[in-house]
């Protein structure tokens, strides 16, 4: 039984006296075993609730409702069963000097001001104050507030999947899930943070949030939620790990991921599409039989998808998924074969004959050592009314189909928070319930403190082929760590896009370093295969999927240390906490562990046409540190640059000491060998690691079933010494006599190489070849002074002919022993690691470098000092500040991210082989960015004509020497100019720039409107401006977003119009949305079509909305041709410009209104008097328990793309969506017969048909309702 924390009382109640003004302390007095009440003046009163000696729950609500669980529809749990310590610990309260009431334990103690309410904390432990409050909290009907210090030094993390952050100081963070999956986004918020100054806050919520760490108010950090009173827990701890690890104790530790799931998984929807054969040049996929062909979502006449190949289709099914990874010698873990929407796992009438065509593929999976899951689009159980291709039944497809991985999608949790978590809480229970005391797999997105403890995150649909997808996801990775959900994933090269070669080799190069990788194939244009882009990013991916399989011993290992807050991929300042480590200069790079160091490459710096490039800014923490593939040793303290980085070679540094666990590379689990174990060792330094295992399928660690391993290495001079310690536990399957192998890096050959098993020394015989060692079964040891690291690439290829040879390595073959039993002791007398470092190659004395600041590049946001050679000369150093930038090559560099209007020293010196220079000085001051917030590309048209080789354009391309002019010697105002930002962007003001002399069309007079839309516009605001050359203003005083401006001009010069150049200036700070970019990444393009595809006739009504409502441009609660629209128009080259507006109607007509059961009913649409229509899209509500859709023919369509969707809603509604939409410039319909529409009878009825929410849409998205009378 657990006992509850002891009062130990000054007094039974502390009765403080009254102060005449302000938030004044009352009483503070025990209200219960593990509760202090302090009450104010005001009538309010603060309840600390304790839940050990360091972490209280702190609750004030101005309408004195009891302490209680947070309100959420459904209820659910965000705390564990139990999240109280069980270790019993005292409370007390008492005075200060000032008589203020200080509430404390042994390890913390809350002092409240007496005359102001506000509280701070001390740590009781090192006697450092953590935080304080800075003034009192505000309260709303529907918000509150907190306000607490921030430190000189101090930083902050956390708050969940942060997009392209993890660092937060002077920077505010959304607690909610912005529908934003880019840079920026929020993809799984977590209302948890924790600062360097030794404590952390979890808001016991869940309601959105705004967490601001000295962005608005510096030296403030503002903690905002939607909710009318505070209760948060406070946790006191003085290290990161410590402080993640009481944030778990209150919501639960991390599952961990089963070892299947750190091989490659694939997703895809493999019951949904059709594959039509095409011979067109570059059109298609190309299969395995020769042929090309195109996937549609739609019945293209083509061949039609299923799990397992049983309708003559094996090219197309599941199967030959698993087939296909084999054939290529590629890991596979798991397969998804249902993730999309409308797929199902099946195409039968039944849900059980579903489920058993899901055993089936099941089975042959199990067969080749794969795991499938599924894609979760709705609910887990079964509903009434659904047709059995939606139906879905977890139970079963657990127990009976073998299902071990579960992927949710945002109609499944978007309906809320804590209906995600009760979700994926159902799901893992099922799952290790059916499964066996399987453990769960759960990949989700939304989640929210608590979603750990049953699964992994995800970061949401992004496109790939594009350096912006590695970039950002880096600081993503370690956030996410760093807020409690440390496995992470997102898809490889993206979902959207890809077929950038040398994008996609980077990808799979650092997410091999990363916990989950799943290639999320059939949504874009490309395939997502490691072996899609053929050579050489095959053998690449290959090799690098190889490489993370052997890998696993010391990944797994490391993972488990999440349980206790140590993330699996850390920031630099776990090995060294500097203010340089802290903030985000080093957010392009991660630890793995505590021994290896990754640093992917993100960007182009100086690629050749192969893809061959370099890194710069890779920051090596103090210590000694080498190439992973070369051996090179670098020191640390500085941050590394002009790092050679072939297409083939990430850079991976390892920690000298460092002990890395391996195992020979396999393609599935099943296939890894339980009977080896090795032990990868870098000497120069002490080390130590303790390796950990269990079964990796089930739950039964979490009852202790598992294995550790201590191992340490130790340098005495040039004896090295490691030491396998007795392996302690055990688990079902574990096998105990395990051959031992150990690769130990070095640079010549040592003097002695000598072991003992369990103290007794035994005998090792040297083989000069890989090939005897090979053979050999144990006993040997080998001296490998150049062993091949390029072992997998694709026999025949080119990349197989490439030599990648790695430093020398001692390899020592070991007899299997009783590992829990026989220690093993391995000692290497003449010890060295000290390859040539290919920097350094000229001796000889140096003189400083002579810096010529009259070259030097300052911009805003950058420096480029540049200098004389110096003869002799390596390479040089920069120092800024307290950070020294080495191994520059050439005579100048680039310093990044740097503010504007800002002055730097810098000292600059040379370096060889001998030493350095003396350093050279040189003060350089940033430049003004005057366009920083200026909107780009803006297209604009008049309603005049314009002068030949004068057009409009010239007024917006950012050249002030080209100049725009209407037409000569005819007389334009008044006339309009209409700009297309692009984009909605919030205004802030507008500058135009008139010919010098202010002559003909020089603009004096007129009025400015904006839109979203171009239908609605604003009132016309006007302006006047004086006849001269200056430049001219207009502010939009209320900040307004906008699309479209129009400019209506009254007066200009000479009755014309001119300029030079026109900018819009958005608010700072504030981004520029394009409408259409459903997919956020900055652009409108086939990848935001495709997606449009799969949410055509989505309303506010369905749970997924609010991830796709940003692509309701119409903003009718509809997805349509409208919103469609504004990607198709810009497709295929785009639209060329009218001034013509849509017009016309549709009529319905149907063969028959009542009817049996069996019978079928055709409805026609027919267009009338159609003008400039480019897209349309209707709704036809129909009662799925009356008839079903069954075809559509096409008639009159032209090649309007067919987007029509037989939707199902949340509410169990359904309706079919007639939707077609114009790709670029293409044939706008004609009068006549559209299409046909057939539904079948269910049983005999009526029924009217009856079309809502019809639209026209023409080239400059005019819409118009065609069923209007």
């Amino acid at each position: 039984m657990r006992r509850s924390p002891r009062l130990i009382l000054a007094t039974l109640a502390l009765i403080l006296s009254l102060a005449s003004q302000g938030q004044t302390v009352t009483r503070c007095e025990p209200t219960g075993p593990s509760t202090i009440t302090i009450t104010m003046d005001n009538g309010q009163a603060r309840v600390l609730d304790f839940y050990s000696d360091h972490i209280v729950r702190i609750y004030q609500d101005p309408k004195g409702r009891p302490l209680r669980d947070p309100l959420s529809e459904p209820p659910a749990a965000i705390l564990v069963s139990h999240p109280r310590s069980a270790t019993p610990f005292r409370i007390s309260i008492s005075t200060d000097r000032s008589g203020n009431p200080v509430v404390s334990t042994d390890a913390v103690s809350i002092t409240t001001g007496l005359r102001t309410g506000l509280m701070s904390v001390t740590d009781l432990r090192s006697g450092k104050g953590v935080v304080k409050e800075l003034r009192a909290p505000i309260f709303k009907d529907a918000s509150s507030a907190l306000f607490l210090s921030m430190g000189e030094h101090e930083y902050f993390y956390g708050g969940g999947v942060q997009n392209g952050r993890f660092s937060h100081r002077g920077q505010s963070i959304a607690i909610e899930n912005t529908n934003n999956w880019v840079d920026g986004g929020v993809a799984s918020p977590t209302p948890f943070y924790w600062s360097t100054a030794g404590y952390g806050i979890l808001t016991y919520t869940f309601r959105p949030g705004r967490y601001d760490f000295g962005e608005e108010t510096k030296d403030q950090v503002a903690l905002q939620h939607s909710q009318d009173y505070l209760d948060f827990f406070l946790m006191v701890s003085d290290t990161p790990d410590k402080l993640i690890s009481d944030y778990y104790t209150l919501t639960g530790r991390p599952a961990l991921v089963p070892k299947f799931g750190y091989l490659e998984g694939h997703l895809n929807a493999y019951n949904r599409d059709y594959w039509l054969e095409t011979s067109e040049q570059g059109k298609g996929i190309l299969m395995e039989d020769g042929k090309r062909y195109i996937e549609n979502q739609k019945d293209n006449g083509g061949i039609k998808e299923s799990l397992n190949g049983e309708r003559d289709n094996y090219l197309f099914s599941a199967r030959a998924v698993i087939d296909r990874y084999a054939r290529h010698d590629m890991p596979l873990g798991w397969v998804l074969p249902n993730d999309g929407y409308g797929a199902g796992y099946g195409q039968e009438d039944s849900l059980d004959g579903n489920i058993e065509n899901l055993r089936q593929y099941g089975a042959y999976a199990h067969k080749h050592g794969v795991e499938i899951g599924l894609w979760t689009q709705s609910d887990l159980h079964p509903v009434e009314g659904i047709e059995p291709l939606l139906q879905r039944d977890l139970n079963k497809e657990v127990g009976t189909a073998g299902v071990r991985v579960l992927k949710t999608d945002v109609a499944w949790v978007g309906a809320g928070y804590s209906f995600g978590l009760n979700g994926i809480a159902d799901a893992a229970e099922i799952m290790t319930r059916e499964g066996s005391g399987a453990r769960p797999f759960i990949i989700t997105l939304d989640g929210w403190a608590g979603t750990q403890r049953y699964g992994t995150v995800w970061s949401g649909d992004q496109t790939g082929g594009d350096w912006e997808y590695i970039r950002f996801h880096i600081p993503t990775y370690i956030g996410s760590g760093l807020s409690g959900m440390p496995f992470i994933s997102s898809d490889m090269d993206g979902i959207f896009g890809g077929g950038n070669l040398p994008v996609n080799v980077r990808d799979y190069q650092w997410k091999a370093f990363t916990p989950i990788q799943l290639n999320m194939d059939g949504w874009g244009t490309n395939p997502k295969y490691p072996m899609a882009l053929g050579e050489p990013a095959t053998s690449i991916n290959r090799s690098y999927l190889k490489f993370k399989s052997a890998l696993l011993p010391y990944m797994y290992s490391c993972a488990y240390e999440t349980l206790d807050g140590t993330p699996l991929m850390r920031p630099m300042f776990y090995e060294e906490a500097s203010p340089y480590t802290l903030g985000s200069a080093t957010k392009y790079q991660f630890l793995l562990g505590p021994s290896l160091l990754i640093a992917p490459i993100y960007k182009e710096t100086a690629p050749d046409k192969e893809g061959n490039d370099l890194r710069h800014g890779i920051y090596l923490p103090v210590g000694l540190w080498y190439d992973l593939f070369t051996g090179e040793p670098y020191e640390g303290g500085r941050v590394i640059n002009c790092f050679d980085a072939p297409l083939w070679k990430l850079p991976v540094f390892v920690k000298a000491g460092a002990i890395l666990p391996y195992t020979h590379p396999f393609n599935q689990i099943s296939k890894a060998q339980k009977d080896f174990r090795g032990y990868a060792l870098y000497g120069g330094a002490d080390g130590s690691f303790t390796e950990y295992d269990d079964d990796g399928r089930t739950v039964a660690y979490t009852e202790g079933a598992s294995v550790r391993t201590p191992l340490t290495l130790n340098m005495s001079g040039d004896r090295l010494t490691f030491d396998i310690g007795c392996t302690n536990g055990g688990y079902k399957g574990f096998k105990p006599l395990k051959t031992t192998e150990i690769r130990l890096s070095i640079s010549q050959k040592p003097a002695a190489v000598s072991v003992s098993v369990n103290g007794r020394p035994i005998l090792l015989r040297e083989v000069t070849s890989r090939a005897d060692y090979e053979e050999a079964k144990g006993g040997v040891f080998l001296y490998d002074e150049s062993p091949e690291l390029n072992r997998y690439s694709t026999k025949g290829s080119e990349a197989s002919q490439i030599s990648v040879k790695g430093n020398p390595v001692v390899l020592i073959k070991l007899d299997k022993v009783d590992t829990t039993t026989e220690p093993i002791r391995v000692a290497v007398d003449g010890y060295t690691l000290n390859q040539p470092n290919h920097f350094y190659r000229h001796t000889g004395r140096l003189q400083a470098p002579k810096l010529s600041p009259e070259e030097s590049l300052m911009n805003a946001y950058t420096l480029t000092p540049h200098w004389s050679a110096v003869k002799g000369a390596d390479f040089y150093e920069i120092e800024l500040g307290s950070v020294l930038y080495s191994t520059i090559l050439g005579e100048h560099f680039t310093l990044e991210e740097l503010e504007p209007e800002t002055e730097y020293t810098l000292r600059l010196r040379a370096v060889n082989s001998d030493g350095t220079s003396d350093w050279s000085l040189l003060t350089l001051r940033t430049a003004k960015d005057p366009y920083e917030n200026a909107i780009k590309d803006i297209v604009a048209t008049t309603s005049v004509p314009n002068q030949s080789g004068q057009g409009v354009s010239k007024l917006f391309d950012g050249d002030k020497s080209t100049t725009w002019h209407t037409e000569w010697s005819k007389e334009a105002t008044p006339f309009d100019l209409t700009l297309d930002l692009r984009g909605v962007a919030r205004l802030d003001s507008m500058e135009y720039y008139p010919r010098p002399d202010a002559g003909n069309g020089t603009l004096l007079k007129g009025t400015i409107a904006y839109s979203e839309d171009r239908k609605s516009w604003s009132a016309e605001q006007p302006f006047s401006w004086s006849q001269d050359g200056s430049m001219k203003t207009f502010t939009f005083a209320e900040k307004p977003e906008a699309r479209y401006l129009r400019l209506h001009i009254t007066e200009g010069v000479g009755k014309y119009g001119s300029g030079q150049e026109l900018y819009v200036y958005k608010v700072p700070g504030s981004t520029l949305r394009l409408q259409g970019d459903i997919n956020r990444d900055g652009k409108i393009d086939e990848n935001d079509f495709t997606s449009y595809t799969n949410y055509v006739g989505l309303r506010t009504k369905d749970a997924d909305f609010g991830y796709i409502s940003i692509g309701d441009i119409n903003k009718n609660g509809l997805i349509d041709a409208y919103d469609i629209s504004t990607v198709g128009t810009v497709l295929d080259g785009g639209v060329y410009p009218s001034s013509k507006v849509v017009s016309g109607r549709l009529t319905l007509s149907t063969d028959r209104t009542t009817f049996t059961e069996g019978e079928e009913i055709k409805i026609l649409v027919t267009g009338n008097d159609l003008k400039q229509v480019n897209a349309l899209s209707l709704a036809l509500p129909y009662d799925a328990t009356l008839v079903r859709n069954v075809g559509m023919r096409l008639i009159g369509m032209k090649d309007l793309v067919n987007l029509s969707y037989d939707r199902l809603h949340s509410d169990g509604s359904k309706e079919l969506l007639p939707t077609f939409v114009n790709r670029g410039n293409n044939f706008l319909l004609e009068d006549g017969d559209l299409f046909e529409i057939t539904f079948r009878a269910l049983k005999s009825g009526s029924w009217t048909p009856e079309a809502v929410d019809a639209l026209l849409v023409d080239r400059n998205l005019n819409s118009i309702d065609p069923l209007s009378k």
